[in-house]
């Protein structure tokens, strides 16, 4: 009985222990038969360059889980500044403009890119703008 009882317990501490440390920790996840897993794995592709990411989260777009989809689409606006009025949430027909919008933009070869400064920002030039704003409110007074 008491070899059942540390069973048991060595059980329960296992399935406490094995949470979200793991989820998808590559990019690849995102052809997952799981939407959590597919929603989870947009995110990874940061390190990756623009061609290979973008053209699979225009796809997920299209995706049948509206998580996924909103995944993909704020990834896309983080990337490229782009919207092209697409909503998630809204039925295949009212998101296929919006797809349509994407694959052209995509064929076009992005034109007009314009990273979100997340992407863009160094560490040094907030601290740049800080200065410069107080610089200004210095001079004004």
């Amino acid at each position: 009985m008491g070899r059942w009882i540390g069973v048991f317990v060595l059980a329960a501490v296992m399935a406490m222990s094995s949470g979200c440390a793991h989820g998808p920790r590559r990019f690849q996840k995102i052809d997952s038969p799981a939407p959590v897993v597919r929603a989870r794995a947009v995110g990874l592709g940061t390190r990756r360059p623009d061609n290979e990411v973008l053209p699979v989260l225009v796809t997920r777009l299209d995706d049948s889980d509206p998580v996924v989809r909103l995944a993909a689409h704020e990834e896309l606006r983080k990337r490229t500044g782009q919207d092209f009025g697409y909503l998630p949430w809204a039925s295949a027909e009212e998101r296929s403009s919006a797809v349509d919008r994407w694959r052209a933009w995509m064929s076009q070869g992005q034109p007009g890119i314009t990273p979100s400064p997340q992407l863009t920002s160094t560490s040094t030039a907030p601290k740049r703008t800080v200065r410069r704003i107080k610089a200004r409110v210095a001079s004004d007074s």
